[in-house]
């Protein structure tokens, strides 16, 4: 089998124009890099997320639970179950969007909170937590979190005041 030469010889002006596009070609490839998070970045946000939405879960279970026998609470309880379970589902979406292998951290196996006092410290504590979090956080995810701090802090003041 021989090899027959080939005929292409690239003239001076095509030889020019990939030079010249080269270093637009690098360029764009490095801007295109690095634009988006890295994989270990995404995870470690989504486990930052995972300890609010189990906060979330955990009161919601809470404020479902002790609704029917606190009677004095009951809207009030009604109100905090349902505001924490949107909570918890705002936080679930963004950490499927994120990283979803960490999802399944989601679910809260804890001992659940047993009084109206106990309920109110843990969404004093979450209204502190989220609201740290928002300022270290950037985009979506700080105003998410800021959403939930303001929220939880009124559901602490106002409704089981």
């Amino acid at each position: 089998m021989s090899v027959r030469p080939s005929n292409f010889s690239p003239s001076r002006r095509s030889v020019l124009r990939g030079v010249a596009a080269l270093p637009v070609v690098v360029a764009t490839g490095a801007a295109v890099s690095a634009c988006g998070p890295t994989t270990d970045e995404e995870r470690d946000l989504a486990e930052r997320l995972v300890e609010h939405a189990r906060a979330a879960i955990r009161q919601q279970k809470a404020a479902a639970a002790l609704a029917p026998r606190t009677t004095e609470y009951t809207a009030a309880l009604n109100v905090v179950a349902q505001q924490r379970g949107e909570h918890a589902q705002a936080l679930r979406d963004e950490i499927n969007r994120v990283h979803s292998s960490s999802a399944g951290q989601v679910d809260d196996p804890s001992a659940p909170l047993a009084t109206v006092d106990a309920l109110r410290e843990a969404l004093v504590s979450s209204t502190r937590a989220s609201g740290g979090a928002a300022v270290t956080e950037s985009g979506f995810v700080a105003g998410l979190l800021a959403s939930v701090s303001a929220s939880c802090k009124t559901l602490a003041e106002v409704q089981l005041a």
